[in-house]
Formats: C-alpha cells, sequence, structure tokens
C-alpha cells in the first residue's frame, strides 16, 4: 500500500505543479526534485512491501516512507493554499481573509527547508533499503501503449462477474425455499437462511428473490440490507416506498411521517398485499424486536425472508417458521465453483499439456478454504488474474507459507493475499471502499467520481479518447470485481452495474487493513470511537463519520485538529459544517445536509474536486462556490420543497466535469454555461434560465436532463413553450449525448434529426405532446431505452403507432399517464429487441396491441395500475392471452379495481 500512496502523491504533486504553478513560484524547483526522489521510492517499495512480514524493521522503514509522501503532499498543498489566500485578483481576494493552516509567517525559505528536510530522509532510507538486500524495481512512468493494451485486454477476458450462473451447489436449496414461499397455507410466514459468514447466505436469498415463480406469485418485492447498527425507521421506509411506487412528491410525503403513522401504512399494506420481504443479515434478536412490529405474521399473503448467522433469531422470529441451515461445500461443489470463475473464464491460457498440472494444483489450494465459498471465489478471482503455470505455483507456495488447513483464520489470510496481489493503483481504491457503511449500496458513479478527486485516477491527455478518467475508473472497479473482492448490486435496465458493495468480512479485512496503514478512520458512535488509525489525530487524512443517531456527539471537538483530511464522507445528515480548518479538502460529500445555507467560508476550500449537497436543505447557494475552480464534480441536488436562489457561479469553473443543478431553482441573471469544456453531465437544466452564447462547446456531454419543475403550470393554464423548443434543439444535439431526460410539457418534439445519433435512452416527462410521438423516436437508430411519461394535462393523441422497422434497437419500453391514449397499434416488424414493457396508468387503453404477438423477444410485461377489465383480458383463455403467451413473466400490480 506505501507504494500506492507513493504513487498516488507524485500524481497529485505533478497536478498541483501544473495547476497551482504560479502559486508555486520560487520552490517550483525543489518540487520537481521532491517529486523525483519521491518517484524513485517507488522501485524499493514494489520488494519492500512484499516482504514487510520479514521484518519489523521493514514494515517500520515502509511506513515512514509513506507519512513522507504524505508530509511532502501536506506541505505543498498547504503552501498553495497559503500564497493563493494573499495573492490578489479574483479567488485570490477573497482568500486573503481565510486563516492559513501553517503560522502566518511561512516563507519560501521554510518551505525550501522542510522539501530539504523530506529529501534528506528519503535518501537516509535508501540507503537502509539497499543495505538490508531490498532490491530496485522498474518503474514505468505511464506505462507504453503496449502495455497498456495487454492489460487492457486482460481486463477484457474477465466474464465471470457475480451473478447467479456462477454459483453453484444452491439449486436445490433455491428449490426448496421456494416451494416454502409459494405455498398457500395461513401460518408459516418467515423462511429463515441461517449460517456463518462466509456461506453465502446473501446469494441465495438473491436466487430465491429473482426465481421466476417467486416473481409472478408476489405482486411485490422488496429487499433491504440489515447492518449491525439497524435503524428501524429507515428499513420500514425503505419498503414502504419500493411496494407503493410513489411519485417523488409522494415520496416526500411519506418522508414527513411520523414513526407511528409509517407503521401503520406499512403493516396494512402488507396485510392487504400479496408482498415478498428479503430481510438480509439480520444480527441478533434485538434487531427483530425492533422491526417486527410492521410485519403480520398472521391474515397476510406475505411473507417474509431473512438471513443470519445466529440460528436463535430464525427460532425466534417464528417458532413454526421453515429454518434453513447452510453448510460448508463438499470437495466436488468446492471445485466446481473454484472453476468456474478462476478457468473457465481463461479457456485461451488453458492447454492440453497445463491442463492436469493447472486442476492439480487448483484442487490443492481450494482444501485451504475449508469449504467457505466466500474464500473461494476471492481466491479464485485472484487466479484469473494469472496467465501462466509458473504464477499459479507461486501462490500455492504463498499459500503454503501463510494458510494452515485448520487456521480459523484462513478466510481473513485469503482475503489478505488476494489484497497483496492487486496492482499498485487498485489498493487504495479498494481501502477507501471502507469508507461506507456496512450493507451500504455505493453508487459507482459517485465513487469514480470520489476517486478521481482524490487524485486515485490520473488524468487523461486526450479527453477526445474514449479512455477518459471516468472510463478508467470503471475499469478499476471492473477489476476488483473480476477478482471477486467487490459485489456486483443494482443493475440498470441495460445490464450496467448501478451499485456495488463489499461483504461483512471484506469490509472488516478493508478497515482492518486501513488501519495498518494510516488510510482511513470511521466514527462510531462518538467522534472518540474510531475504526483506523491509532496514529496521531492531527494526520487524519480520510474521515467517515457514521454515527448511529446524529451529529450531536461532534459539538464540542477540537476540529481545528483535522486540517490535513483530504475526504470528508458524512453519513449522517449534518447540522453544521464543523470542518472549517480542513482546506486541504478534496472530497465532500455533505449528503442530507440539514442546515439552510452552507458556511460563508466554503469557498476558501480551493482544492475541491468533488463537493454532494445531495438531499440537503439549502435555500441559497453561496456566490463565493466560485472560487471553487477545480471542481470536478458539483452535485446540488437539493430537497423537494423550498425554491434554491443559484448565483451564476459556474462560468469560472473550468475543470467542471459532472454538474448537477437542483431539482428546483431560480435565478436573478441566466447562468453562463459555456466555458465548461469539459462538461459531461448536466442535470436539471432550465431552458429558461441559461444564456445561449452564439456557441458552446459541449463537445464531451454524454448526459443532459431538462427539468423545469419551477415552471410547471397549473392545471388550467396556458405552457410556455416559446424558448423550449430552440434550446432542446440546440443541447440534445450534440454527437455524444446517450441520456436525454425532457421534463418539461413540451407540445412538440424536435425532429429526429435533431437528437444525438449516439441517443440510448429517451426519458420524455410530463409532456403534453400534441401529436403521436413515435414516428419520429422510432427512427433513432441506437435508443435502447424510452420512457413516456404524460403530465396531470391530457395526452392529445388518442391513437399511437409503432411502425414496421422501427425502434430496431429498443429493450425498453415504458408507458405511464397518457390518459388519453384509447389504441395502440404494434405492427409486424416494429421492436424486434424489445425485451420489457410496462404499461402504467394508461386507463383510456382498451386492449393490448395485437402485435406484440410478434415480438418474440419479449421477456417481461408489467401492468401497473390498469383496470381490471384489461388485466382480465389477458388472463389464459380470454381475448388478449394469445397476444401475449410468449412472454415468460407477466406481472400486474394494482389492477384490480374498474
Amino acid at each position: 500500500m506505501a507504494e500506492a500512496v507513493v504513487s498516488s502523491v507524485v500524481t497529485r504533486i505533478g497536478d498541483l505543479l501544473v495547476q497551482e504553478g504560479k502559486f508555486l513560484s520560487g520552490v517550483s524547483n525543489q518540487v520537481e526534485l521532491l517529486k523525483t526522489d519521491i518517484n524513485l521510492l517507488q522501485g524499493l517499495l514494489k520488494d519492500a512491501d512484499a516482504r514487510q512480514d520479514e521484518s519489523e524493521t521493514v514494515r517500520r522503514w515502509v511506513a515512514e516512507i509513506r507519512d513522507l509522501a504524505y508530509d511532502a503532499d501536506d506541505i505543498i498543498a498547504t503552501y498553495a493554499l497559503t500564497v493563493g489566500s494573499r495573492k490578489g485578483g479574483g479567488v485570490q481576494k477573497v482568500l486573503k481573509r481565510c486563516s492559513c493552516i501553517f503560522d502566518e509567517g511561512i516563507t519560501v525559505h521554510q518551505v525550501g527547508s522542510k522539501i530539504e528536510d523530506i529529501k534528506t530522509k528519503i535518501s537516509s532510507l535508501k540507503t537502509s533499503f539497499r543495505d538490508y538486500g531490498i532490491r530496485e524495481s522498474m518503474i514505468q512512468g505511464g506505462g507504453s501503449s503496449s502495455s497498456n493494451e495487454r492489460e487492457r485486454e486482460q481486463r477484457e477476458t474477465f466474464s465471470h462477474l457475480e451473478d447467479e450462473d456462477d454459483v453453484v451447489g444452491f439449486g436445490n436449496d433455491v428449490n426448496i425455499l421456494v416451494e416454502f414461499l409459494l405455498k398457500e397455507a395461513e401460518g408459516n410466514r418467515v423462511a429463515s437462511i441461517c449460517g456463518m459468514g462466509g456461506l453465502g447466505k446473501t446469494t441465495l436469498a438473491k436466487m430465491v428473490y429473482n426465481h421466476p415463480e417467486v416473481k409472478k406469485h408476489f405482486e411485490f418485492r422488496t429487499w433491504s440490507y440489515i447492518s449491525q447498527q439497524c435503524q428501524r425507521r429507515r428499513v420500514w421506509e425503505e419498503i414502504l416506498i419500493k411496494v407503493l411506487s410513489p411519485t417523488t412528491k409522494e415520496r416526500h410525503e411519506i418522508q414527513k411521517l411520523k414513526d407511528a403513522e409509517i407503521l401503520e401504512k406499512l403493516r396494512d399494506v402488507l396485510r392487504e398485499k400479496k408482498c415478498l420481504v428479503i430481510l438480509d443479515d439480520i444480527w441478533d434478536i434485538g434487531t427483530w424486536n425492533s422491526l417486527r412490529a410492521a410485519f403480520p405474521l398472521k391474515s397476510t399473503s406475505s411473507k417474509i425472508l431473512l438471513t443470519s448467522r445466529n440460528k436463535e433469531v430464525s427460532l425466534h422470529v417464528d417458532a413454526g417458521g421453515f429454518l434453513y441451515e447452510l453448510q460448508c461445500l463438499n470437495k466436488e461443489r468446492s471445485w466446481e465453483l473454484f472453476h468456474k470463475i478462476a478457468i473457465s473464464p481463461r479457456r485461451d491460457c488453458v492447454t492440453n499439456t497445463n491442463k492436469p498440472n493447472i486442476e492439480k494444483i487448483g484442487k490443492e489450494m481450494i482444501e485451504y478454504c475449508g469449504g467457505l465459498p466466500l474464500a473461494i471465489t476471492v481466491l479464485g478471482g485472484l487466479l484469473a488474474t494469472k496467465q501462466t503455470l509458473d504464477e499459479w505455483e507461486d501462490v500455492l507456495q504463498h499459500i503454503k507459507s501463510y494458510i494452515f488447513k485448520e487456521d480459523d483464520l484462513r478466510v481473513n489470510k485469503v482475503l489478505s493475499l488476494s489484497y497483496n496481489d492487486l496492482p499498485c493503483h487498485l489498493k487504495p481504491c479498494f481501502l477507501y471502499l471502507g469508507h461506507f457503511p456496512e450493507d451500504f449500496e455505493i453508487p459507482i458513479v459517485e465513487l469514480i467520481q470520489m476517486w478521481m478527486g482524490e487524485g486515485f485516477i490520473p488524468q487523461i491527455s486526450h479527453e477526445d479518447s474514449e479512455d477518459t478518467m471516468e472510463y478508467e475508473g470503471e475499469q478499476y472497479l471492473r477489476e476488483l470485481m473480476q477478482r471477486c473482492m467487490v459485489l456486483v448490486g443494482e443493475i440498470s435496465e441495460l445490464g450496467r452495474i448501478e451499485t456495488c458493495r463489499i461483504h461483512d468480512l471484506m469490509r472488516d479485512f478493508c478497515i482492518s487493513k486501513a488501519q495498518q496503514e494510516n488510510f482511513l478512520q470511521i466514527t462510531k458512535k462518538n467522534i472518540h470511537s474510531m475504526e483506523g488509525s491509532q496514529g496521531r489525530i492531527g494526520k487524519i487524512r480520510r474521515l467517515a463519520i457514521t454515527l448511529e443517531s446524529d451529529d450531536n456527539y461532534l459539538t464540542g471537538i477540537k476540529f481545528s485538529e483535522y486540517p490535513y483530511l483530504r475526504s470528508l464522507l458524512y453519513f449522517v445528515p449534518p447540522k453544521e459544517f464543523y470542518f472549517k480548518k480542513s482546506k486541504l479538502l478534496r472530497v465532500l460529500n455533505m449528503e442530507n445536509y440539514k442546515g439552510k445555507n452552507l458556511p460563508k467560508d466554503i469557498g476558501h476550500f480551493i482544492h475541491l474536486r468533488f463537493l454532494s449537497l445531495k438531499n440537503s436543505k439549502i435555500n441559497k447557494v453561496p456566490s463565493c462556490l466560485g472560487n471553487l475552480r477545480w471542481l470536478q464534480t458539483l452535485d446540488l441536488r437539493c430537497c423537494y420543497g423550498p425554491t434554491v436562489r443559484v448565483p451564476n457561479v459556474f462560468k469560472e469553473m473550468g475543470q467542471l466535469r459532472h454538474l448537477y443543478l437542483p431539482h428546483i431553482y431560480r435565478v436573478s441573471e441566466k447562468l453562463e454555461l459555456g466555458n465548461l469544456c469539459y462538461l459531461r453531465t448536466l442535470l436539471n437544466v432550465g431552458p429558461q434560465t441559461i444564456k445561449m452564447p452564439i456557441s458552446f462547446r459541449f463537445n464531451h456531454l454524454r448526459i443532459l436532463g431538462f427539468n423545469c419543475q419551477s415552471y410547471r403550470p397549473r392545471l388550467g393554464m396556458k405552457t410556455r413553450t416559446d424558448e423550449v423548443p430552440h434550446v432542446i434543439q440546440i443541447l440534445s444535439s450534440y454527437p455524444h449525448i446517450y441520456v436525454l431526460y425532457v421534463n418539461y410539457p413540451i407540445r412538440k418534439l424536435p425532429k429526429t434529426r435533431q437528437f444525438s445519433p449516439n441517443l440510448a435512452e429517451l426519458y420524455l416527462e410530463y409532456n403534453c405532446l400534441e401529436k403521436d410521438p413515435m414516428p419520429t423516436l422510432e427512427k433513432l437508430p441506437n435508443l435502447k431505452i424510452l420512457h413516456l411519461l404524460g403530465s396531470y394535462m391530457p395526452f392529445l393523441e388518442k391513437d399511437m403507432v409503432c411502425s414496421e422497422r422501427g425502434f430496431p434497437l429498443l429493450q425498453y419500453l415504458f408507458l405511464s399517464n397518457l390518459f388519453s391514449l384509447e389504441e395502440w397499434r404494434v405492427e409486424e416488424g416494429a421492436m424486434p429487441s424489445l425485451s420489457h414493457l410496462t404499461i402504467n396508468y394508461c386507463i383510456g387503453l382498451k386492449t393490448i396491441p395485437d402485435g406484440l404477438r410478434f415480438v418474440t423477444t419479449l421477456r417481461q410485461l408489467e401492468i401497473r395500475n390498469m383496470k381490471k377489465s384489461f388485466k382480465d383480458k389477458l388472463d389464459e383463455g380470454r381475448l388478449d392471452f394469445d397476444k401475449v403467451k410468449h412472454v415468460p413473466s407477466l406481472v400486474f400490480q394494482n389492477c384490480d379495481n374498474e
């Protein structure tokens, strides 16, 4: 890990030399030489990192180098901040009022002296390393194009990623549990899966949850992860929202309900509907007792499936329930699982010559895993990266010297082996996952943006190529998943991974390693109870606040003792921002911030690359935010409710790549965005709120969203549409846009040629189109997802037609609130790739299209909030059944009323 720290520090110093060059005048030569010295250390650290277990001396030296690299980063970043606060003009004028982290008397001479001290210590350590016999390895700065190409080829050959097709030995287990859940008998409402950590309880529950018969039997299915710090209100609210599928406004109303109201509403829904509720990882009886009031166990068709390591929990929940105890895998199943992960994806590397030896080594290695699926999976992920027999033999020898077959800690040792095998650039990315609470669904996009903000992903010199920082971040995460160190979470309609998470045991290991490496600290019940480094509090560089109740515990703490923070992530709603002295912050996540105003000195945090105020309650964006000119990601998607005042401050943020504006906002002057030439995401932009220059330079824009919530007309009012077509036409035509949201009551679509030719996802919400949109939209050559959501105003067209050869690549079609739609025709040959169709609240639609019988690719038809007569026609033997009898999954929700 020390090698990874040094590598990332070298990258950040290089960035500072480029971005803050004018502030480093006077010491830039020394900084450049220091960068060279630190870079040379990487060659020694490759060997030293691997030999830390041999000697306490080597461990101490490695820790010293890590701390020296951190110190160098601190000195240079602080000097840039301090000098920047003294210079005049623009940002610097504002920063004059900023108190410096070091003495006000800091000088070029002092910084130069500190740099020389670090260089002297580095020189001494290099001598000690060489005297000890530690070898120096070659360091390739950026890597040659050929080596990069080989690495990419290796990444793309992996195919296993965790999904149900990779799971072995669970077929019979799944069938037994499904049979119980489908029984209609009174009583026996609860099924439990129990067993030790790493046996695959969650994996088995997922297979049951996604079983076709389970999908068909239950009207609603919900899944909740229950952590050790279970928050009852959060669990109840989460389940209720999933069952009710509320609008955004309705969701906001649910969040305002009192606990007793949530309890009553959820209990009624579960009693009236046929629901399957998964409660994953209940730790103790007390946790179940806190939740149980919401779950009726009698006079209901709903059922509960829970997982737990504690058998007593299962027996306590329902004495007459179904208890299923998982066991370790036998040798045959262990080998089958290992083979699928380690060997099957690498068939090109397994020849008839080496196959017997590969299999012999593999079978010998899995004996050390004790039949635990987690250990086998992680070991398989490690071996899947090894292409030669020699590499497999090296891993076997390492296992023999490191793990005993009867070792109770063998799982941890397998995890450690896998971590130590990670490439240098992936180690900090993996340890960063320790920030997130247990069982947390980590949003992929935000995670990669945080990695970028920390400097873990190097700047790409040619942004016009596919190899952007975002793309590299996706590859980093993909490799961690391919190594089975990170689990796949939620998957989008197009199969993109939306969230990830880590197994509880992997998270425990991650935090333990972060503690050892002085990488990360995590609060528990109060700021003094930390998971993480026990070192000097002044050297804390990453902090996650996961207090069990709220941030009252933070009151009275000396936050001036946290000047070196680089990342600060809140996982409880902060009432106030206390860390005003932490001006080296690069990543600041203040989601759910309760304050109405940001601190006035937020503009002093000029090193910020990532700032999220998502779901906060602020009512005004301060103008000083414009000082944060190195921001890459700015998320201002505040809570629905009060209108947020947004000043025209974005024009100076030339590095901005992802801008999320508030859902509802107003401006005193139109926003100037024309200088944001690196922008890739622009959401919630209002056509009336942006200044249209002669030409935008949004050549990198990928995701665009128009949202005019604050301009929505009331029923009966005329809609302003004069500006909309012009703005939408210009911005929607950028060639790289592949996701477009139009949340606006438009009456007329742009022409087909005025959309981006690469558009893959289109969401038209709250529209009041006067004509059938299908003739325009079906000609979009790459469209894969289409959401059509009507408004409270009538959808004026009564007929809708999908023509032959229309929508050639469309996979998902969602039709909702098209109240006036009476007839929908689908011609033979239309939508040849459609796999999922949802019809929701189209109450005027009389019957399903006859042409659906020709859409043989359709795998799921979901009918929601439609009349009972519409649903009844789809029953077997009824009028419309022949049109959909080829569809494997028919799902009906709330279709019992006329």
